[in-house]
């Protein structure tokens, strides 16, 4: 029995020694304040599956490689940490709390079918790590995963934030000054002290690394202006919350500051989409706090003021471009709601296609050509008038019924590209076995007609957006189990569509590498199932949230902590209607999303107390 008790005072004492502190913290730092500003290029050479896809049979990754393998390294960090704390006597309380089980089912759903997706994918390297510039893979699924659970386990012990909003200052004020001279045209990693630093000694003599995008633009580190957008949304509410509601006045300052170049971040980036979730969490913000903004009606006037009166004055500095995309938002959301018997091969040159394993016929607008293939091996046109035209034997530029086509033989193989303007929009190949279409470099295309879903006559709507979700529907109901596996969606796009990509786009030389769309790509990734367990935690979270925040008379440090996570929560989601993951951005969403479902069981707590 003596021996028993004094097991025990042991290990109460070593357990009394455990006090959490920054070293529980260090790999959410990472994650928040410094994964997410590497920019570094490797080169990727291409695997098999996804050569056909690229102009080269490489990809210089700047923005996804090395951010994927430290996030990596991070999550094993994490799981060493876990260890040590849990080894060292700190119990998880996350277990035995039944609210949460909708979060860890959720998880294990995704997890498992993560797996199974790359499992039964038919591009089995490509779903395990990911594609080449995004790297989002099998093994990403699990990073984000354990960044959400250890998110959750970390703030249900040390509900800490100052640990969380300094690294997300810090990388949104050092991204904010990336976005001033990106926005003006003086991109600093074009210049020679940025080179050094994104680009590796051995490749920088072979090439002048040029702007990624043109001048009004902002990106930061995060790849591409539109994920600017879905950080900006996240930003924007998180910080503005707290300038507004916290009552330290150096906090205030500092989340204030972050407020205005998350704000200018976000209106230079150009993004409708980060427009859109940060739109969707304003409203939801007038929801929560309708209470005190009432109660302080002239406060909130003057804030209201005071923030219109800052979005013109970036809009002027900005020469106009911060808000000139906001019009084409409004008139595709009416585009969006009206009706429309427009049908698009009505509206571009070539109406239809039918090719045969022995010819092809170009059916335009008022007129037919057909082409075949003589025993000589050349190309025969046939006109709808009967006319008939025999091309040359070696390599030419011919017009035919006013057709411009340019003539190519490659090992005896004739290759006919059709002018539609000044660009070949359409090679077709007179093989042996059969005619094919290819494209640039000479791979070939499953021609198709893609069925489609939805947005009949609005394919143009949100660049090409309509056009794109209404085609990867389809592809997402073919297997709604398993998905395809992780970042297959560019190799599973029926990327021969090419009239419907002329309509859209105005070329047939385009790749439709992402869905624009979070909740697709979550389908078509991992099933329809997965899309569920997701948006249900999602959902789950975001009730909760309304419960414990919405219409207070006051709120607590904790609470309004917990309120501003829960609007940045929104405003990535909201974005997520017209952007998808990206490894620059999504990993900041999954580890908010754990510390707001920590901090809201948290806050239950708290409201218990005080009832």
């Amino acid at each position: 029995m003596a021996r028993k008790q004094k097991t025990a005072a042991l290990q109460q004492e070593k357990r009394d020694a455990v006090k959490p502190g920054i070293g529980m913290f260090i790999p959410l730092i990472l994650v928040l304040g410094v994964i997410p500003l590497l920019v570094r290029m490797k080169l990727v050479w291409l695997p098999e599956a996804a050569a056909p896809f690229w102009t080269q049979d490489y990809a210089a990754d700047f923005f996804s490689y090395y951010k994927s393998r430290a996030l990596m390294l991070t999550a094993v960090y994490m799981a060493a940490v876990y260890g040590f704390y849990k080894s060292a006597g700190l119990k998880g309380s996350l277990r035995k709390n039944n609210a949460l089980k909708i979060y860890f089912a959720g998880a294990a759903v995704l997890a498992v079918l993560a797996f199974l997706s790359a499992l039964f994918s038919d591009y089995k390297g490509i779903a395990i790590w990911g594609g080449p510039e995004r790297c989002e893979g099998m093994f990403m699924m699990f990073v984000y995963l354990l960044i959400m659970l250890y998110a959750m386990w970390a703030f249900s012990h040390k509900p800490e934030f100052t640990y969380i909003a300094v690294p997300l200052g810090v990388l949104t004020f050092i991204t904010g000054f990336l976005g001033v001279f990106q926005f003006f045209g003086h991109d600093l990693f074009t210049t020679d002290f940025g080179k050094s630093l994104i680009v590796p000694a051995s490749y920088l003599a072979q090439g002048e690394l040029k702007m990624l995008f043109p001048y009004g633009k902002i990106y930061g580190t995060m790849y591409h202006y539109n994920y600017m957008g879905s950080f900006g949304a996240m930003m924007v509410p998180l910080f503005l919350v707290l300038t507004l509601f916290l009552q330290d006045k150096k906090a205030r300052v500092f989340c204030g500051a972050a407020t205005v170049v998350s704000l200018f971040a976000l209106l230079g980036s150009t993004s409708r989409a980060g427009i859109v979730g940060v739109v969707l969490a304003a409203v939801c913000f007038i929801v929560i706090f309708a209470k005190k903004l009432k109660e302080h009606s002239k406060i909130t006037a003057g804030c209201v003021g005071a923030l219109l009166v800052l979005v013109l004055i970036v809009n002027i500095a900005t020469g106009g471009l911060a808000l000139a995309r906001i019009p084409s938002l409004f008139n595709d959301l009416g585009a969006l709601v009206s009706s429309s018997d427009v049908d698009y091969h009505n509206e571009i040159p070539v109406r239809h296609i039918d090719l045969q394993n022995d010819q092809v016929t170009f059916e335009f607008q008022n007129d037919t050509l057909m082409i075949q293939k003589n025993s000589n091996n050349q190309p025969v046109f046939v006109s709808s008038s009967g006319q008939t035209a025999t091309a040359p034997a070696q390599d030419s530029s011919l017009t035919v019924d006013g057709r411009t086509f340019e003539l190519q033989y490659v090992n005896n193989v004739p290759y006919l590209g059709l002018y539609l303007g000044d660009s070949i929009e359409f090679i077709v190949g007179l093989y042996d076995e059969g005619f094919c279409f290819v494209d640039s470099r000479m791979n070939k295309i499953d021609y198709v007609e893609a069925p489609s879903i939805g947005f009949d006559g609005k394919e143009k709507l949100g660049s090409a957006r309509g056009y794109i979700w209404s085609r990867s529907l389809p592809v997402m109901l073919e297997n709604p189990v398993f998905g395809h596996g992780a970042d297959t969606f560019f190799a599973e796009f029926p990327q021969g569509d090419l009239l419907g990509k002329l309509y859209s786009y105005g070329t047939t030389q385009m790749i439709v590498d992402k869905p624009h769309n979070l909740y697709l790509q979550m389908g078509i990734s991992y099933g329809v199932i997965a899309l569920i367990a997701f948006v249900v935690m999602m959902m789950a979270y975001l009730i909760d949230s309304f419960k414990l925040y919405a219409l207070r008379e006051k709120y607590s440090v904790q609470q309004t902590i917990g309120a501003a996570i829960a609007l940045a929560v929104i405003g990535y989601l909201g974005a997520g209607f017209f952007n998808d993951s990206i490894v620059s951005v999504a990993p900041v969403f999954w580890a908010l999303f754990g510390i707001g479902v920590a901090m809201n069981q948290l806050n239950k707590k708290e409201n218990a107390t005080e009832e």
